[in-house]
C-alpha cells in the first residue's frame, strides 16, 4: 500500500513512461529506443499521459482531505462539508461621497445609477438618488464598479465626477464597507481551524475570534482581551477590516458573540482605533526598473499592513524589508524614526511618502 507522502508525489509522463518501458522489457520486449512517431512509440507515450494525468488526478484529490494540503476549490469542499464555513468572497466598496451645487446652478434631481465618480481607473456608482438644490450639498451611497481593495481609495481623491453636472463638484468623504479581497487559502484554513474551540466549554479566547471573524465578510483581524479588561467578569472583543469598519459589521459581530458567549460573561464587542503611521523613505533603484520598483514598494507595504495584528509592534526593520524588492539598490527610512509599539486596541495604517533614485 502506497504511503501518504508517495500519495502527494505525482509521477510525471516521463518517469510514467520509463517504468513503462521497465514493465515490457520484464515481459520480453527488448527494445526501449522505438522511433519517435512510430506506432509502437506512439501508444506507449499515449498511454504515460493518461497515467500521468490520472497521477496529478489522484495527488489534487488525496490533497484535498486535509486541511493543511487542500487548496482552491478542493479546499472550499472541504470547509464546507467538514467545518460549515464557506470561504468570503471579494465584496464591493461602498463609500459615501458629497456633491455640492454652486449658486446659481441646478437644482437636480439625481436619480439611482445615474452618476459615476472616482479617480482615475476606479469608478463608483450612487446606489440611491436625492434632490441637489442650487448652493446646498447632498451626500449619497455610491458602489465600487468592480470588487477588491483596489477600490480602497483614499477618503477625500474621489473628486472627479465622471458624469458631469454644471456647477457640481463631488468627493468621497465616509468609508460606508470597505471592500475585502477572496479569502487566500491560508486565512480560510485559519478560521477552519478555529471551528474547534467553539465546542469548548466556557468560550475560549478561540471561539470569540472564529464567532467575530465569521460575522460578517469585511472583519479581517481579532483581538481578545480576556484580563478582565474592565473589571472582574469583562472580557473585549476588537475588530478591525482593512480600510475601516462599518457600524453594520461592528453589530453583526457582537450579535453573534452575545448569542453564544456565557450567561455571566460581560462582553464588549467594538472596532480598533486606527493608528496612522507615516513612512517616509528615500528608496534608490536600478535604472530602468522604477515603474516595477514602485509596485512592488506599494504590495509590499500593503502585505505587511495586513500582516500586522491588532496592538501589533511594527518594527522599522519589517518596513524596510517590506520595500527592499528585486530591483532595489538601497532603502533610507527617515519615518517612523524609531520602532512603534500599539496599544491593545489600535491597528496600524501606513501613509506612504517615497522619494525615488534611480542609480
Amino acid at each position: 500500500m502506497p504511503t501518504l507522502e508517495q500519495l502527494l508525489q505525482p509521477r510525471n509522463q516521463q518517469q510514467v513512461l520509463a517504468r513503462l518501458l521497465a514493465i515490457l522489457q520484464t515481459k520480453g520486449y527488448g527494445p526501449n529506443d522505438w522511433i519517435a512517431g512510430s506506432e509502437q512509440r506512439t501508444l506507449i507515450e499515449l498511454h504515460a499521459e493518461g497515467m500521468a494525468e490520472l497521477e496529478a488526478l489522484r495527488v489534487a484529490i488525496t490533497r484535498g482531505g486535509y486541511l493543511d494540503t487542500a487548496e482552491g476549490a478542493f479546499l472550499d469542499l472541504l470547509g464546507f462539508n467538514a467545518y460549515s464555513l464557506l470561504r468570503k468572497e471579494a465584496t464591493f466598496e461602498r463609500q459615501r461621497f458629497t456633491l455640492t451645487c454652486l449658486s446659481g446652478f441646478g437644482p437636480y434631481n439625481i436619480q439611482a445609477n445615474q452618476l459615476w465618480a472616482g479617480i482615475g481607473d476606479l469608478r463608483f456608482n450612487n446606489l440611491v438618488g436625492g434632490l441637489l438644490n442650487p448652493g446646498s450639498t447632498l451626500s449619497l451611497e455610491f458602489r465600487a464598479e468592480s470588487t477588491g481593495t483596489a477600490y480602497r481609495i483614499a477618503l477625500g481623491t474621489g473628486t472627479t465626477l465622471f458624469t458631469p453636472l454644471p456647477g457640481v463638484t463631488i468627493t468621497n468623504d465616509q468609508v460606508i464597507e470597505a471592500a475585502i479581497n477572496r479569502e487566500t487559502d491560508a486565512l480560510f484554513r485559519e478560521r477552519c481551524r478555529l471551528r474547534w474551540a467553539e465546542l469548548g466549554y466556557g468560550s475560549t479566547a478561540a471561539a470569540y475570534q472564529s464567532w467575530a471573524l465569521s460575522a460578517d465578510p469585511s472583519i479581517t483581524k481579532v483581538r481578545v482581551l480576556d484580563q478582565n479588561p474592565r473589571g472582574q467578569g469583562t472580557l473585549d472583543v476588537v475588530l478591525w477590516g482593512e480600510g475601516g469598519l462599518g457600524g453594520a459589521a461592528v453589530a453583526a459581530a457582537n450579535a453573534s458573540i452575545q448569542q453564544r458567549k456565557p450567561l455571566t460573561a460581560n462582553v464588549a464587542v467594538y472596532a480598533a482605533s486606527a493608528v496612522g503611521i507615516s513612512v517616509t523613505a528615500t528608496i534608490r533603484v536600478r535604472s530602468g526598473f522604477l515603474a516595477q520598483a514602485q509596485s512592488q514598494a506599494a504590495a509590499g507595504l500593503s502585505a505587511l499592513q495586513l500582516a500586522l495584528p491588532i496592538g501589533a509592534t511594527v518594527f522599522r526593520s519589517a518596513i524596510i524589508e517590506a520595500l527592499f524588492g528585486p530591483h532595489v539598490a538601497d532603502v533610507a527610512l527617515s519615518q517612523p524614526a524609531a520602532d512603534l509599539t500599539l496599544t491593545s486596541i489600535q491597528v496600524a495604517q501606513f501613509t506612504f511618502s517615497p522619494s525615488w533614485l534611480e542609480v
